[in-house]
This record gives structure tokens, C-alpha cells and sequence, in this order.
């Protein structure tokens, strides 16, 4: 596009124009067969000699995460960058952040293969759980915080934009507040490929969402199997959720699709960058900032445009790759078995286009069927007849995937998942609950068996 002056507010088609660039033009091309990132979140819980939790582990102060963190930047083994918010680097080109509520996020380099993703990521893991040791924290990765009382968890990161942010979410709902203290993701980044294949791999990561969020659900709270997925669901649907051109088009091309979703997505805040921050309100676009102005910030530049795309959390977020967002966190042991699902479903061409046919049928219901996913799981009437026949051709995508793409254990480990969970129609979330019943303990153990 255009080069354009970074100090003139922006015009509607520019940033039209830049989104489809930024988010999808710039990252085709390459191998079909393309690189995977990872990034598993963990809460840090203070646990006591019993394997009782007491509670979380706080972000700052004595006995704190970053506490905890700071022998591995006296050793060498991660570097602190200036902050806020602290950000750790890894050697390897990986990086460490937080979430508000303390949460911990990995966040790997590109790497060539899953096998290579996940020895990084165990690597990276087992580093950061002796840290936790030290001031008694144990790392958990589960979908919601199902152990801590949620008015004692306060909001941890400080600079303006998150204050900014909390406020904005306040105003429209509590889901913000648990999003953003209380939640853990895995999500998985793959390359976009040539145009052809990219719209495909999109329309296919869409139509998996409430499939792939019901088997991986692990965060049951009154009667739902994934508290995560709610919270994502209703803390701001003008900015979660799938582009409106996708429910009824299946041509409709990514980044214009996309493209019309930002705009459409009302401004989170102002000044994203800046100590200033300001929340935005609900029901003032995007597109209504470009072309009407604000009585107090003007008309927005590239800048605010580029940040505004940071906020919006569809279940596929277009980066100049694929974000793949719809997944809870869950134990170490199921990690390698999210790899699985989707670079076997999204690299082999095979597994791609036969998926897309059984999915097709599901457009329609597609936002029905997410809000369903998430209460009831694999049992959904939405997902039930899909979930085998999926994970089937997935697991033969992978299989087919030129070795050694995948570690043995993972695909084994994907093998087992297909029969704990999968063919059951049990959702990982259910053996949780059953774990909760019996006491805190037993539920935290449950996650590292």
C-alpha cells in the first residue's frame, strides 16, 4: 500500500487497506507445509505441605513471581527487558509476560516442527517451575482458576493501557475481570500459506472453534465445562467471536473479512500507547472513530489503527499468521495433543479439505454453536457427530506430516486423548469436576497426574 504519513489521521479506506495487509497479505507465501509457535499460559499457586492451595502467588513484592524469576536473569538464563510490563527473554528468541492477574505466559520462537515446539516448551516449563519452587509456587495450567477466591485476586499489571482496559471490560460486564485474572490459554500459531490454502486453513479454523473448545474444555464452573470460553464469549462481542462475512460466505476472503470486523469493533481505548490511556464505550466503532472523530482524541493515526488490531480477540486472529485462540489451558501431559489437532488438520491438505466438507454444514449455527460448546462440551448436539470423524482426520493429517514433524509421545499421547475424551464425548472438564468434588487437592493433583 501507499506509504502513509504516520502523523495525519487515517481514512477509512487506508485503513481498510492496512488491515488486509498487516494481518493477511504480508504473511503469504511459503511452503504449505509451515512453522509452528506455541503459547501455554500457566497460573502460579501457592500450595502448602498437604498439596493444599492457598492461593495465588502474587506478580510483585516478597515471595512474589518476579521475585521468584530474578535468579534466572542473574544466571543468564532469561534477560529482563525495561518495562512495564515486565517482559523476561529467553536466548532462544522466546519470551516470558504476565497477565493481570499474575498469570504466566510462554510465548516460543517460530519453530520447524511441533517436535522441536514442545521440547521448547517443556524446556522452557520445567525452568520457570523451579523458579516458582522457591517461593512455593507450583505452575497449573487449566482453563479457568478453579481453586482461588476471585475477590482476592487483584489486577497485577500497571501500565495505564490495563487500567484503561479493566475499566472499559468493567463497563460492559464481569467476564472481563475473570478473562483477564483468573484464565489460561494454550494457543497455537501457524503460518498462513499461499492465498489459496490460507482461505482455506482460515474458513477451517473457524468452523473448529466450538469443536476444538469443547475438547480441550478444562475450567467447569455451574454446570459448564469451560469458564473460559464463557468469559471470552461475553465480556465484548464486538471483538470476540468470528467476522460476520464468514457466518453466511464461504468465499468470503480473510482479510477483507477481517478487515471489516476491526472496524467494526468498538474502540477498547485511547492512547493505547501512552500514560495517558483512556477507556473507550461501548457502541463507538472503530469505523465511527475514523470518520466522525472524538471531541477529545481527534481522529485516529496508524498508530491507533495498529492498536487497535492488538485488542480484538476473535477465536481466529489474523497476525500474518494464524492465532488459533479457541483452546483452554490443560495439563502438561494434553499440550502436545493441541499441536496435533491443528497442524494436522491445517498441513496436510488432505486432512484440510475433507474436515472443511463435514464442516460446511455447520456455518450457519457456527456462533450458536460456540456459546453451546462451552456448556456443554463434547455432549453439545452441535459438536457430538463431528468430534470422532475430526479427530480422526486429524490425527491422520498428522501421521501423514513428514517425520519427525511430531515427537512419537505426542501422537501417542493424541491416540489416548482420542479415547479418554473423544469417543466418549466426555470433555476433559468433567474428570476435573469429579477431581473438585473430592477436594482442592485431589483437583490440583488430577492436573499433574
Amino acid at each position: 500500500m501507499t506509504q502513509l504519513d504516520p502523523k495525519r489521521p487515517i481514512t477509512l479506506s487506508e485503513a481498510r487497506e492496512r488491515i488486509v495487509e498487516q494481518v493477511f497479505e504480508k504473511g503469504l507465501g511459503g511452503a504449505e507445509l509451515g512453522r509452528i509457535g506455541l503459547e501455554p499460559e500457566f497460573l502460579v499457586l501457592r500450595v502448602d505441605e498437604g498439596g493444599e492451595p492457598v492461593g495465588r502467588v502474587p506478580l510483585e513484592g516478597q515471595g512474589s513471581v518476579l521475585e521468584a524469576l530474578e535468579p534466572l536473569v542473574a544466571a543468564g538464563e532469561v534477560t529482563r527487558a525495561a518495562g512495564p510490563p515486565p517482559v523476561f527473554h529467553l536466548p532462544n528468541g522466546g519470551r516470558i509476560t504476565f497477565e493481570p492477574g499474575a498469570q504466566v505466559e510462554h510465548s516460543t520462537c517460530i519453530h520447524e516442527n511441533a517436535a522441536a515446539a514442545m521440547e521448547d516448551v517443556e524446556q522452557t516449563a520445567a525452568l520457570i517451575e523451579r523458579a516458582m519452587a522457591r517461593v512455593g509456587g507450583q505452575m497449573v495450567a487449566v482453563g479457568c482458576d478453579v481453586w482461588s477466591d476471585r475477590s482476592l485476586v487483584e489486577q497485577q499489571l500497571r501500565a495505564p493501557r490495563y487500567h484503561a482496559m479493566a475499566a472499559y471490560f468493567d463497563r460492559r460486564s464481569p467476564h472481563g475481570r475473570v478473562m483477564m485474572r483468573h484464565t489460561t490459554s494454550l494457543q497455537v500459531n501457524l503460518d498462513l500459506g499461499s492465498r489459496v490454502v490460507a482461505t482455506r486453513r482460515w474458513h477451517l479454523g473457524n468452523l473448529l472453534a466450538p469443536l476444538a473448545s469443547a475438547s480441550f474444555a478444562c475450567s467447569p464452573e455451574d454446570g459448564a465445562v469451560s469458564r473460559r470460553a464463557q468469559a471470552w464469549q461475553g465480556l465484548d462481542p464486538s471483538r470476540t467471536g468470528f467476522p460476520k462475512q464468514l457466518l453466511t460466505d464461504a468465499c468470503a476472503d480473510p482479510g477483507e473479512s477481517y478487515a471489516e470486523f476491526a472496524l467494526d469493533a468498538d474502540v477498547l481505548l485511547f492512547g493505547g500507547g501512552s500514560s495517558a490511556a483512556q477507556p473507550g464505550r461501548a457502541g463507538f466503532r472503530m469505523a465511527d472513530w475514523i470518520q466522525s472523530g472524538h471531541p477529545e482524541h481527534g481522529r485516529p493515526q496508524i498508530a491507533d489503527l495498529d492498536y487497535h488490531l492488538s485488542t480484538l480477540f476473535p477465536e481466529v486472529r489474523l497476525r500474518g499468521f494464524f492465532e488459533l485462540r479457541s483452546c483452554d489451558g490443560v495439563p502438561a501431559r494434553w499440550r502436545g495433543v493441541n499441536a496435533v489437532f491443528w497442524a494436522g488438520l491445517f498441513y496436510d491438505s488432505a486432512a484440510c479439505e475433507a474436515a472443511l466438507e463435514l464442516l460446511e454444514p455447520s456455518r450457519a449455527s457456527l456462533s450458536a454453536a460456540w456459546l453451546d460448546a462451552a456448556r456443554a462440551g463434547l455432549a453439545s448436539p452441535f459438536v457430538r457427530d463431528l468430534a470422532a470423524p475430526i479427530w480422526d482426520l486429524a490425527l491422520a493429517g498428522a501421521a501423514r506430516l513428514p517425520g519427525p514433524w511430531f515427537r512419537p509421545a505426542d501422537l501417542a499421547a493424541a491416540d489416548e486423548f482420542i479415547g479418554r475424551f473423544i469417543r466418549p464425548l466426555r470433555s476433559p472438564a468433567l474428570e476435573l469436576a469429579a477431581a473438585l468434588v473430592e477436594g482442592p487437592a485431589q483437583a490440583l493433583a488430577w492436573t499433574r497426574r
